[in-house]
């Protein structure tokens, strides 16, 4: 009996080693750079939308996957802060560009991840126009990533998706904009 469970033991552990290595060939075949996009309707106005974006420091309040938000001082005059995501994992951003609503209405936002160590990361683009009905804004988010470890390659593009992250963000925003 304990010769078979043995066996049967080495036999799933083979398994598993196969299937690992399979995914991680797989995952050494994707790009390690990667651009994925999402646009979506917030129902509020594109100052609203600007403004949720924006306050970082209520991250916490309205996206799901933040646990706490730590503002940090100013880098060269732009916001910068971290994002406690729990379990351990936090993530340090910086915004390189800011630009409110103008006139038309449009604003721009981009962000990086200020982690020269990183596994992963890249910069993410929020592109606000006005909506098709007042009170509505247009939302973009595009994400120019990279990410190294094939393991993570894998995840994202067959298992999570590639735009996994982006679609969540879009959600809580949507909620949160509703929420005021």
């Amino acid at each position: 009996m304990l010769k078979q469970f043995a066996i049967a033991l080495a036999i799933l552990l083979a398994i598993a080693f196969i299937a690992g290595l399979i995914v991680y060939l797989i995952g050494t075949r994707l790009p390690v750079n990667h651009k994925a996009s999402v646009t979506g309707t917030v129902e509020a106005s594109p100052a609203r939308v600007f403004a949720i974006i924006t306050d970082v420091a209520d991250g916490a309040e309205w996206r799901k996957q933040v646990k706490a938000v730590r503002v940090l001082p100013p880098d060269q005059g732009r916001d910068h802060w971290v994002e406690d995501l729990g379990h351990g994992q936090t993530m340090t951003f910086v915004a390189l560009q800011t630009n409110p609503p103008d006139a038309d209405e449009h604003a721009l936002r981009v962000v990086q991840l200020a982690d020269p160590k990183a596994q992963y990361g890249g910069t993410w683009t929020y592109k606000i126009v006005p909506g098709p009905s007042p009170n509505q804004t247009i939302l973009e988010i595009t994400e120019d990533g990279f990410i190294h470890p094939p393991l993570y390659r894998f995840m994202m593009a067959h298992v999570f998706g590639r735009t996994a992250n982006l679609d969540q963000y879009m959600r809580d925003i949507q909620a949160a904009a509703k929420k005021t």
